[in-house]
């Protein structure tokens, strides 16, 4: 794993757990549960899902960028080889 994903990673489980930590020492996590209406639990499932799913695509995108600038290369390479093979001939 590349370093800037890992410490993309480690921040964003620190911050999990920052927030787990400041909920349960608060408030007991029951009386937390029981006073909050239900909607709220969906929503903070539908940000931890929304910020799951935003990181795997970055990720995806990013894998699918560098394949292609790889695929890219390899054209530009054959091109530069081609050419030198053209000025060579000529010059013989």
């Amino acid at each position: 794993m590349k370093p800037k994903k890992t410490s993309q990673f480690i921040a964003l489980g620190a911050v999990a757990v920052l927030a787990i930590v400041f909920i349960v020492t608060q408030t007991s996590l029951l009386s937390v549960i029981t006073s909050s209406p239900w909607w709220m639990y969906g929503l903070i499932i539908g940000i931890l899902f929304s910020g799951y799913m935003w990181v795997k695509t970055m990720k995806e995108e990013n894998e699918a960028d560098q394949e292609w600038i790889e695929q890219e290369g390899n054209v530009y390479m054959a091109r530069l080889e081609a050419a030198k093979a053209r000025r060579e001939a000529q010059q013989k």
